[in-house]
């Protein structure tokens, strides 16, 4: 697969002007974390077409805005069942292969649980994990009153979800820089 990411983002961009507050700005963060721990592989393009659209779901779903965390989560389940017709949407126009298309949607699959079981799902699945432990984050999408629960979340859930070596290595210590960001330490 070679597809050219601006490409991708003029077609896909439009989709998140209708997303969550910050969900473009936080699939350029899991985009980063993609390329790291993606680094060398032969299918980090689908990786990184996978967390370009890992949230296209959401589009349409709720009102722009700060959301609360509690509130989101009612309607993920929504967002998740939109997500591989906006996939096929959006890839169908830049003619990418059935093939890919299916291995990119069980990518984001896999993200929206927030469990991987294969070795291209740890990448996306802890890229998008580790792009969430940042103050710009949390401002973005979130109100500051669901800030100590995601932070709760997220010391509970993280040791499970992380998979690759340097997730394992690199979430205790962006936790603790925003935890400390957010003045909980």
């Amino acid at each position: 697969m070679m597809l050219k990411e601006e490409n991708l983002v003029k077609i896909a961009k439009p989709y998140f002007e209708h997303c969550r507050a910050g969900d473009w700005n936080h699939a350029l963060r899991v985009i980063k974390w993609v390329k790291i721990l993606g680094k060398g592989r032969k299918d980090i393009n689908l990786l990184i077409t996978a967390a370009y659209l890992h949230d296209i779901g959401w589009s349409g779903v709720i009102q722009k805005g700060l959301i609360d965390f509690d509130n989101m989560l009612k309607f993920e389940a929504k967002a998740n069942e939109n997500t591989p017709r906006y996939v096929m949407e959006v890839l169908e126009k830049l003619m990418v292969k059935e093939e890919e298309i299916n291995v990119i949607i069980r990518l984001i699959k896999a993200a929206d649980k927030h469990r991987s079981q294969l070795e291209d799902e740890y990448v996306l699945v802890d890229a998008d994990n580790l792009s969430k432990l940042c103050l710009e984050h949390l401002k973005e999408k979130y109100k500051p009153d669901s800030y100590p629960k995601l932070i709760k979340t997220w010391e509970e859930e993280l040791p499970e979800r992380i998979k690759t070596q340097q997730g394992k290595e690199s979430w205790p210590k962006l936790l603790e820089n925003l935890k400390k960001d957010l003045g909980l330490k």
